[in-house]
């Protein structure tokens, strides 16, 4: 019976990725450097709340991570067609936790001011822009194009996990030793990672990007590539506008805690993104076995009516546990969004494109919750932090409905490929 319901499970669902060995490595040891990511990103928000309380310096801590996404992601995607992404991924990870353990040190020292996080935010940004790309590239070099869609879950669902649990744990070592163990701690969850880098190889490798041609060349290749793609254009447009304004509200959820909730950041932050990590759970889950792109495009029109759904109610509300709830469930929406359009793209692109393409998918999906939190987190010193949420979900719902107009076209450029 046992047997029955492991073979099952090894086969019908998302946990069919970790057959494969240096995969199930890879997303096993990831899950403790996605841990450690939530505590920075935490503390990040906690820090620059306590040492400024505003809305604005929220944003601009955002931008200031987000920076380097925009300038150095293409950068990234190129890297990762032009070299060996195994060697690329072990340089990326040791900075990173260099990155942190400065953060730590400089917290706990008492040195920290804005202008530094400042620094250490756009330091750790330009760690991000390298490893998302050569991160996502990764994927497909680690199990079969048949259990790609699973794969994508399922490593949604173990970041998910870190996400909701990451919170829970950084909550207390916030509330009892401060920010700067916070972010030590996290430095601490990236080394199990870095060290299984070393024990993995990669396998079904993409045929690489022509060598000895400019960089400029390579990436203005891929954004041609991209927006000239029947189905990619579309998706990405969307992509980047939902992230823009269906998105920012993660950015500002210290200040959306005291001003529109009246809590704690350090209680109400940790709450939401324990909240958002236990729906991403479930939203994995939902769209594990999804692999068709026509079943895959509609899943991920649902998901983005849905997740505008329940934005419009979070921003509309002043109960803190019913925002709680609509977090739970916008964030289930969301984390479909980002599976199913993230599959849709990798089973689409040429291989030798894949990085500049994922690259930009991570542009989009991370640095425009940025840009959204400078526009609504600048709109809050105004009229508050609701109405400008509010704008954007319509903002987002009139641009969905254009895409989704063109439902054919996308669907005619998947069987062109």
């Amino acid at each position: 019976m046992f047997r029955s319901i492991r073979d099952m499970l090894m086969t019908k669902s998302s946990l069919r990725a970790l057959r494969h060995r240096d995969f199930a490595m890879v997303e096993l040891a990831g899950w403790s450097a996605a841990a450690g990511f939530w505590f920075y990103r935490i503390g990040l928000q906690v820090l620059t709340w306590e040492l400024t309380h505003s809305g604005a310096w929220l944003g601009i801590i955002a931008v200031a991570e987000s920076i380097p996404l925009f300038l150095l992601l293409p950068v990234g995607g190129t890297l990762a067609d032009r070299f060996d992404r195994l060697i690329l991924a072990r340089l990326i990870q040791l900075a990173v936790i260099i990155v942190t353990a400065a953060l730590a040190v400089v917290t706990i020292l008492g040195w920290i001011t804005p202008l530094v996080l400042v620094v250490l935010a756009v330091a750790h940004g330009v760690t991000g822009a390298f490893w998302m790309p050569v991160r996502l590239a990764m994927v497909p070099n680690l199990v079969p194009r048949d259990d790609l869609g699973a794969a994508v879950a399922l490593h949604a669902t173990l970041f998910n996990l870190a996400r909701f649990l990451g919170p829970a744990l950084a909550a207390p070592i916030l509330a009892v030793w401060g920010v700067g163990p916070a972010f030590a701690v996290g430095a601490a969850c990236y080394i199990p990672f870095f060290i299984v880098l070393f024990l993995i190889k990669l396998n079904n490798t993409d045929a690489r990007a022509e060598a000895g041609r400019k960089m400029l060349d390579h990436i203005r290749e891929g954004f041609v590539y991209a927006f000239s793609h029947a189905a990619l254009k579309y998706l990405f447009v969307i992509i980047l506008v939902s992230a823009v304004f269906g998105r920012a509200y993660m950015d500002l959820l210290a200040g959306i805690s005291e001003v529109v909730f009246s809590r704690d950041p350090k209680e109400g932050v940790a709450i939401f993104i324990s909240a958002i990590g236990l729906g991403a759970i479930f939203g994995s889950l939902l769209m594990a076995n999804i692999t068709a792109p026509k079943s895959l495009l509609r899943a991920y029109f649902i998901c983005l009516a849905a997740s505008l759904f329940f934005l419009g109610l979070f921003a509309a509300t002043n109960n803190f546990w019913f925002a709680v709830g609509c977090a739970v469930l916008l964030s289930v929406a969301t984390v479909g969004m980002d599976i199913t359009s993230q599959v849709m793209v990798q089973i689409t692109v040429r291989g030798e494109f894949r990085g500049r393409a994922m690259a930009l998918w991570g542009l989009f999906s991370r640095s425009g919750p940025a840009l959204g939190a400078v526009i609504l987190g600048w709109l809050s010193g105004f009229i508050g932090f609701q109405w400008p949420i509010l704008a954007a979900v319509a903002i987002t719902a009139l641009v969905g409905f254009y895409i989704f107009a063109q439902r054919q076209a996308i669907r005619a450029g998947f069987e062109a490929g």
